[in-house]
């Protein structure tokens, strides 16, 4: 499989307008993708083989985890030892012209190579790693899963201590703590715990104010399980809903079930965010709208492909992306459901299968 992915990247490469013999990734996340190694380093990869470089303190973990490559132990007695390593790298190979990561590669490094390899030419390539990286093979696709399925199992847990007076912050860490127990290695993001107006604010942390009956409250959720990762939004409610809340509640819920029966391979990210967004304009809340449908997930809990009005990227089966659509008012708060789903030739896996209804007792 990590072989694999290395012919991927250099038959990437090879398509490109430029087809340097050497490709150097800085991203942890790409380095992990091509080698499974965790810790710290840099990658070199070329049509037949790559190498890692890293320093003694990972010498046994890269034994350990690192596939299909070389491993290079640089010196820590030296000043800059890891440029110091691939130049003498760069050098044995007889290697001149060098690609990276444009998005990754820090400029003191990419100033560093030039003044230690002056004869480098060096050639920026954007998301070529994280291109491949968007159709999941069968055990991403796994972890992806058994991650959501911890995190909506601790979700479950944790609702049962949502009760009028609790604050925003302790649900959050109660959510959180339940994730840990349950057999994540931590959260996938800071987890999003808004209530009443603060359910406006689309990315607001969770605060130490105390959630009451009567409120919309927004949880959005997800862990990290070896590795990769998992997303969920659910609004709920103490108590009853009045008649705006219903109404924006079930026009979000009825897009975004509309969306998730439109999810297939051969449709483009842009055509579903636009059919999201034209149902909520057309229900008069199109002001209220306002971020793109969802994303991909993975590695990284933000990846590609994103569904945006800009994205013209085509689905394709094992692509692993969330929908999300949400309304966020100033006076009563927001709503979002959100759910991570495999597409498939003919539709979608839904892999968030909480319940989807406004009041608290559907999920207990």
């Amino acid at each position: 499989m990590i072989e694999e992915r290395r012919k991927k990247l250099w038959l990437k490469i090879g398509k490109s307008a430029v087809q340097p013999p050497a490709f150097l990734i800085s991203n942890p996340k790409n380095i992990y993708f091509l080698t499974h190694f965790t810790g710290e380093g840099i990658l070199l990869s070329t049509p037949d083989k790559n190498y890692l470089i890293t320093d003694s303190r990972y010498a046994i973990q890269a034994q350990q985890e690192a596939d299909c490559c070389e491993i290079i132990i640089q010196d820590l007695k030296e000043d800059d030892a890891q440029n110091i390593s691939l130049s003498h790298l760069l050098a044995q190979l007889k290697i001149t012209e060098l690609g990276f990561e444009a998005n990754s590669l820090k400029v003191k490094d990419y100033l560093k190579y030039q003044q230690i390899i002056p004869h480098l030419k060096l050639y920026p390539f954007t998301n070529v790693i994280e291109q491949i990286r968007m159709i999941k093979d069968p055990s991403e696709i796994d972890l992806i899963a058994q991650a959501a399925q911890i995190a909506n199992k601790s979700f479950q847990e944790t609702m049962t201590c949502l009760s009028a007076g609790i604050s925003e912050i302790n649900l959050a860490n109660q959510l959180n703590y339940n994730m840990r127990r349950n057999g994540a290695k931590k959260e996938a993001f800071d987890l999003i715990v808004t209530s009443g107006e603060r359910g406006a604010l689309i990315h607001g942390e969770p605060s130490a104010k105390q959630i009451k009956e009567g409120e919309l409250i927004i949880v959005d959720f997800g862990c990290l399980y070896q590795g990769y990762n998992s997303d969920c939004t659910r609004t709920l409610l103490l108590g009853e809903a009045d008649k705006r809340q219903k109404e924006v509640y079930n026009i979000v819920k009825e897009v975004q079930e509309e969306i998730l029966q439109k999810v297939k391979a051969g449709i483009t990210c842009y055509q579903l965010d636009k059919l999201a967004r034209f149902s909520i304009e057309a229900k008069g809340y199109g002001a209220y709208f306002q971020h793109s449908l969802g994303h991909g997930v993975g590695l990284d809990i933000h990846e590609l492909p994103y569904l945006n009005l800009h994205q013209q990227t085509i689905l394709q089966a094992n692509m692993v992306v969330t929908i999300e659509p949400g309304i966020y008012l100033p006076d009563i708060g927001g709503v979002r459901i959100e759910d991570t789903v495999v597409v498939t030739e003919k539709g979608c896996h839904i892999l968030t299968n909480l319940p989807k209804e406004l009041m608290i007792s559907f999920y207990l």
